[in-house]
């Protein structure tokens, strides 16, 4: 028997996978050695701890001492070692070496040969977990899957394998994609042996493994490390190449240096031929490995976009990494440079992030009085109301119509500092006449409550179901001294101040900016945080799942009318769309969300509203 060594061509096929449940694939080539692993788990974490083992165990097999036998033997029981300490797993191994294929699996998984017209499953040869192995043929083609693979792809197996090897991704993977199939764990190695001259032998169990004899094997393993010799091996031919022409070589001393030499430079120029050889293999193994992972990262954020953006952005982010480092090894390779393009253009709506360039101008303030400005907007009832502090004019707006309504002027809103709009009612603080409400249907004004002197700084106003709270950011001299006030409307009026907080509630209102309302009380403070509170005591919410932090936050919305809380982080010019608990869900990026300095939103109208000096501006909902 030669020493001769397969050719192989790898396609794979990976379906969708998730953090509960995650099937995945290997395959990498070191020293006429190629290592190929199915793995399917079920835990906590799937796809991220499926992904480590396969790497690890990869690297286990080539850095562990001993034949192609003992080191597929002992990286499965490392693998078993390892994986059962996690959870629920299916795992088949391979490895090729000279022309011998050596397999070992456990759980559902499948390994079928197609040589000539016939298909055959090998792992039906011997019982779990152990080791057969048999001699290859030009031509065939293997296949080492999940059995949830095997089980959808049914009678069409045998036909997928009869396609090019090159084909072989792109029609198994279509029909995985085009499916309705809920379940995961869908995954595979497609490989097809090429330039091997063998006669043909069956494959047969480890227990009948003389068949591949002792000189065979050692003839593999010299296949294995012939490179490991090749330098001693071209010496050696120098020197008895240079004993049969002695007898031409020159008598003199001066000659017999120049052959010397000669000789020593084709040895320098042979140790250097294989040392970049060996180089340049190291660096396409490495390479390929962090295009692979880049490629799994990339389909992973993809497969869970939707269902948690944050872990999506990780693994983007992940991918991004892994690709700039397979471009510093092989800058000019154009696999990886149009994969870092695909990247590039496809991030956005992996994040759910949308660009944002028209903002036309809904409404230019001065059409309703010269030079009104207003820093604030409330939205209720399909009606926007807006205060200009400055000139002291309150005005209602009308969305659907355009139409626009003056309701109170300096006279009845004095040092008027903020306005809330609920319902027909509009709520007013004033420095100087405490907290008013006006009725805008007839502009009735009356007193909700007088200037009040427990009040620290009052930092907003709100209207919620008939109710008026007021944000005190607390007094200079108090810390922690900051409450929210309630007032309850009655027979004749307002009840007098409560405390919505509860007695236990020690809070920091200190850089408050603006106050919401649903179900929950929402406070923005001027660092970007956000703080909730549900019936008087603080309740959960935490930012998550963002690229960057907030900077420089103008406002932010959130009502009982919409599903998610919108905020403007001007210092970024985005607008953030999160989860009412703090969960990134999206983005918009523009030059008006830089400038704004309040804004509304209408969900069902898929509208953002957004006000910058005298005007207001739209942009459409993403």
């Amino acid at each position: 028997m030669g020493n001769a060594v397969m050719k192989l061509k790898i396609a794979q096929v990976v379906g969708l996978n998730t953090d509960q449940k995650a099937a995945q694939v290997t395959s990498a080539a070191r020293d006429d050695n190629t290592f190929l692993a199915v793995l399917e788990m079920s835990c906590d974490d799937a796809f991220t701890k499926g992904r480590q083992a396969l790497s690890e165990l990869e690297d286990f097999y080539f850095e562990f001492e001993g034949n192609a036998t003992e080191r597929l033997n002992a990286t499965f029981t490392e693998a078993e070692n390892k994986l059962s300490k996690g959870g629920e797993f299916d795992l088949v191994l391979a490895t090729v070496s000279g022309k011998v294929l050596y397999l070992i699996g456990k759980g559902q998984v499948e390994v079928y040969l197609k040589r000539g017209e016939k298909l055959s499953p090998l792992l039906s040869v011997g019982a779990s977990s152990q080791l057969i192995s048999g001699f290859l043929q030009d031509d065939d083609k293997f296949l080492l899957c999940t059995g949830s693979l095997a089980a959808f792809l049914g009678s069409e197996l045998e036909k997928s394998l009869s396609l090019p090897i090159e084909n072989f991704e792109e029609e198994v993977g279509s029909k995985i994609g085009t499916s309705d199939l809920d379940s995961q764990g869908l995954a595979a190695l497609a490989v097809e042996a090429l330039e091997g001259n063998l006669e043909i032998a069956p494959i047969v169990s480890h227990e009948d493994l003389g068949r591949v004899s002792q000189s065979e094997e050692r003839a593999i393993e010299n296949t294995v490390k012939k490179p490991l010799v090749l330098i001693p091996v071209i010496a050696d031919r120098v020197l008895r190449l240079s004993r049969r022409l002695g007898s031409y070589f020159p008598k003199s001393g001066r000659g017999r240096l120049i052959v010397a030499v000669v000789l020593i430079l084709i040895i320098i120029a042979g140790v250097g031929y294989k040392y970049k050889t060996s180089r340049d293999h190291k660096i396409q193994i490495q390479f390929n490995q962090l295009l692979q992972e880049a490629k799994d990262d990339f389909n992973g954020a993809k497969g869970i976009a939707s269902l948690s953006p944050a872990d999506a952005k990780s693994k983007l982010d992940q991918a991004k990494d892994l690709i700039s480092k397979a471009l510093v090894l092989k800058p000019n390779d154009q696999e990886a440079q149009n994969f870092k393009k695909q990247l590039e253009s496809e991030s956005s709506s992996i994040l759910q992030q949308a660009e944002v360039s028209e903002f036309p101008v809904f409404l230019d303030l001065d059409l309703i009085k010269k030079d009104f400005r207003a820093t604030q907007m409330s939205l209720s009832g399909g009606k926007l109301l807006l205060l200009d502090p400055g000139i002291k004019t309150l005005v209602v707006i009308d969305l659907s119509k355009k139409s626009n309504q003056i309701l109170a002027g300096s006279e009845q809103l004095g040092e008027a500092g903020f306005a809330s709009l609920n319902g027909g009612l509009a709520f007013i603080y004033s420095k100087d006449k405490g907290i008013l409400k006006i009725d805008t249907n007839n502009q009735k004004t009356t007193k909700v409550a007088k200037k009040d002197d427990e009040w620290g700084q009052i930092a907003d106003v709100y209207g919620f179901a008939g109710n008026v709270y007021a944000l005190d950011s607390g007094k200079k001299e108090t810390p922690q001294s900051g409450q929210i006030w309630k007032y309850l409307p009655t027979s004749d009026g307002y009840s007098d101040k409560r405390m919505y907080l509860s007695k236990d509630a020690k809070v920091d209102f200190s850089g408050a900016l603006r106050m919401q309302i649903e179900s929950s009380i929402y406070v923005l403070k001027s660092g970007g945080e956000i703080l909730r509170f549900t019936k008087g005591d603080k309740d959960n919410f935490s930012l998550s799942g963002l690229d960057k932090g907030v900077k420089d936050p103008k406002s932010f919305f959130v009502s009982s009318d919409t599903d998610n809380l919108y905020l403007l982080d001007s210092g970024n010019s985005r607008l953030l769309i999160l989860t009412k608990t703090g969960s990134y869900k999206g983005q918009m990026v523009g030059s008006k969300f830089a400038t704004s300095s309040d804004l509304v939103v209408d969900e069902a109208g898929k509208k953002v509203y957004l006000l910058d000096g005298s005007k207001i501006y739209t942009a459409d909902l993403k």
